[in-house]
């Protein structure tokens, strides 16, 4: 069989064969391949503009969240002054001490928005060895701090407000994942001065008593953010250029009340508490001209830079187990009487201080004359049945205003019975009885005072002399005041100025008078009328040195479970000086006082308050005009915590050299007040202290002025 001859050459051509040449196979294929790279590169476009141009915002600042944080940045608490500069209450820069937990979560990462996160297991080695150093310094065990740092949150407070000190030594480590943030300490240089009127602030820096409560809105400013980006260690770096919020500094605050007279009243009830043992006592100081609180203070007391005990202090409410809170409500309960504003809060019945406005509006309305003759019955006058008056001397006629002297109940309920009772009772509406005062202070008692169709048969002749209605101390010192100032009833002010941080007036609150009670003729009628109170009736241990009062004192019975007791009383005693223009009005109380009338202890505590403020006057007190534009957030902090730290109360501190606003700052946290001269008339420029006087280290003077003398460099 014959093998078939293998013939080398080329092959015939592929359409030949029925097959399509490579050619035309890439042409065909091509314009698919071209297609589809096409359609892909079409997809990949739009998405590249959908990522750079519809969601660039949304996936930027989801990377941001990654490598930045939000921090609030707390504004500067305004300051609280007294009437002349002084300092009450002001806000000294220090650190806050702040850890980052994602940085002991090596797969933390943001998932989905801002508040979406996914954590993965921590790093609990790494945690402890940062909680192991940071135990001894915070003084806490070490797996309380391990157990914050592991907190699946963005931000964890470990501790506010630390001491320079340890804020240095625990820099000095330099560890991961912690921080330190700017805040500002609220400070009371002068203790528990005014505690009660002041108040205080919690560790958020939001006002909890007094004045920081009241005036919440104007101290507190509002709060700022700032992004701050973090390095490799998860430290943050805080730059004032990244601010995404600028925080707004608080105002400041200029009081009516006087820090010297404050401390006049403040040491008055001090010696009551050690004489008379009252549960609590408590005064007013109150200009009847203007309704200004010049002093107003009560016992116990407290220090305000310490409100809590340390168990609780420089802690966040929010970081408390439930022991911890329960805890601290129990102290604060326990607390509640020392931080009460007994002379705005505490309502009783006045007793004979409310003889004064029996008396006054009969004189208004012409049911009785100086001098007329009122028979009082021996001290026992059976008005009905159901009520015997009686007086605690038997005594017999008297005249109009020996019946105010020797607080004659008969006498007044004769004079107060001729009155209409809806004249009456509108007349003690219109001295302010049954309405707060205006003062807007938190916890103020409107008193009560029952309309004429409640009232029973008795109830006119006792509401004469004081009972069968309450009222406040402060409350019936106002109205005390429209007979000592020409029959105006003055709105009570706390506050005279409102300044910006910068030291520019915002608001200045005038006297405001709410109504005209009687004429400037009963007025004057009361007041001469009155003066026999102290001279010659009930009141003889009230008289001042030198100078004319008049005044009223008051005794009345408590009531305990529903009847009078007449082991417990209140005592008080309400004076006015001097007599022919009183520039000063003083409500004295003490509550259950061991024994004594008002004429007893009271008035004796207004004679001791009355000299203090007339050796105040005598001293040149009044002369002081600090500069009131100076505010904190200008004082360099170093020269500011350095002040807080070494100035001694009561003695001049050294200044020469420090800048002008280091030096006010000295001298108002020893207690002094500051006199600038030499200022000129480019005040822009750094100021610094050139001279002083008196030598550093002297005691302030009695007018504890300290003058410093400028120069500009």
């Amino acid at each position: 069989m014959a093998v078939p001859k293998l013939v080398s050459g080329p092959m015939p051509p592929r359409r030949l064969l029925g097959r399509p040449e490579a050619q035309d196979l890439a042409a065909t294929r091509l314009p698919w391949v071209f297609g589809f790279m096409a359609f892909w590169g079409v997809l990949i476009f739009l998405r590249l503009i959908w990522l750079q141009g519809i969601e660039h915002r949304t996936y930027r600042e989801r990377a941001d969240r990654q490598h930045t944080t939000v921090v609030p940045i707390p504004p500067i608490r305004g300051e609280i002054r007294d009437r002349r500069g002084a300092s009450l209450a002001l806000s000294i820069k220090v650190e806050s001490l702040f850890c980052r937990p994602p940085v002991f979560y090596p797969n933390h990462r943001v998932v989905r928005g801002e508040g979406e996160r996914h954590w993965g297991e921590p790093d609990r080695a790494a945690a402890d060895r940062v909680a192991a150093r940071l135990a001894p310094l915070l003084d806490r065990p070490r797996h309380r701090i391990r157990e914050q740092l592991l907190r699946k949150r963005p931000f964890v407070w470990l501790e506010r407000q630390m001491s320079p000190d340890k804020a240095g030594a625990i820099k000095a480590l330099k560890l991961e994942g912690i921080g330190f943030l700017p805040e500002s300490r609220r400070s009371y240089p002068r203790g528990s001065l005014a505690c009660q009127v002041l108040g205080f602030t919690n560790i958020d820096g939001v006002g909890q008593l007094g004045v920081e409560r009241a005036f919440e809105a104007q101290l507190a400013g509002r709060p700022g953010e700032l992004v701050a980006p973090q390095d490799a260690k998860g430290r943050l770096m805080i730059l004032q250029e990244n601010y995404r919020e600028i925080p707004v500094n608080g105002s400041t605050l200029q009081l009516t009340l006087d820090a010297s007279i404050q401390h006049v009243v403040e040491e008055a009830l001090a010696e009551a508490v050690r004489k008379y043992r009252p549960q609590t006592a408590y005064a007013v100081v109150v200009d009847p001209d203007t309704g200004e609180i010049l002093a107003m203070a009560g016992t116990p007391s407290f220090d305000p830079n310490h409100p809590v005990s340390p168990r609780f202090r420089n802690r966040p409410e929010s970081e408390f187990s439930a022991a911890d809170k329960a805890a601290f409500q129990q102290e604060l309960v326990q607390q509640r009487s020392a931080r009460k504003v007994h002379p705005v809060e505490d309502a009783y019945e006045p007793g004979s201080t409310m003889k004064i406005f029996t008396a006054a509006m009969a004189l208004e309305e012409r049911k009785v004359r100086l001098g007329e003759a009122i028979n009082c019955e021996g001290g026992r006058w059976g008005f009905s049945k159901d009520l015997t008056v009686t007086d605690t001397h038997k005594n017999g006629v008297l005249t109009f205003e020996e019946v105010l002297w020797h607080s004659s109940n008969v006498g007044t309920a004769k004079i107060g019975l001729r009155m209409d009772p809806a004249v009456h009772y509108q007349y003690l509406r219109k001295f302010g009885f049954g309405d707060p005062t205006g003062l807007s202070f938190p916890g103020e008692t409107a008193g009560r005072l029952p309309s004429p169709d409640r009232w029973s048969r008795t109830t006119q002749p006792t509401l004469t002399y004081g009972y069968g209605l309450s009222t406040s101390p402060l409350q019936i010192l106002m109205a005390g005041c429209a007979l000592a100032n020409g029959g105006r009833l003055m709105e009570p002010r706390l506050i005279s100025r409102i300044y910006n941080d910068q030291g520019v007036l915002l608001q200045e609150v005038k006297p405001k008078v709410r109504a005209q009670v009687v004429s400037e003729e009963t007025s004057a009628l009361m007041r001469e009328a009155l003066k026999g109170v102290i001279t010659s009736g009930t009141a003889r241990l009230a008289q001042l040195d030198g100078v004319e009062a008049f005044g009223k004192t008051g005794t009345a019975r408590k009531i305990i479970n529903g009847k009078y007791d007449p082991r417990k009383h209140y005592a008080s005693f309400m004076g006015f000086f001097p007599a022919d223009k009183p520039r000063f009005g003083v409500l004295v109380m003490l509550d259950e006082p061991t024994s004594g009338t008002g004429g007893d202890v009271a008035a004796p505590i207004f004679k001791q308050i009355g000299d203090g403020i007339l050796r105040h006057q005598a001293a040149g007190g009044e002369d002081a005009t600090p500069d009131l534009k100076l505010t904190l957030r200008d004082w360099p902090s170093s020269e500011t915590d350095e002040a807080t730290v070494h100035v001694e109360a009561g003695k001049v501190p050294p200044v020469v050299g420090l800048s002008m606003k280091a030096a006010v700052q000295r001298v108002i946290l020893a207690g002094g007040v500051p006199r600038m001269e030499g200022l000129g008339a480019r005040e822009e420029r750094p100021l610094r202290v050139e001279a002083q006087a008196p030598e550093p280290g002297s005691p302030l003077p009695p007018d504890r002025i300290v003058t410093l003398r400028a120069r500009t460099p």
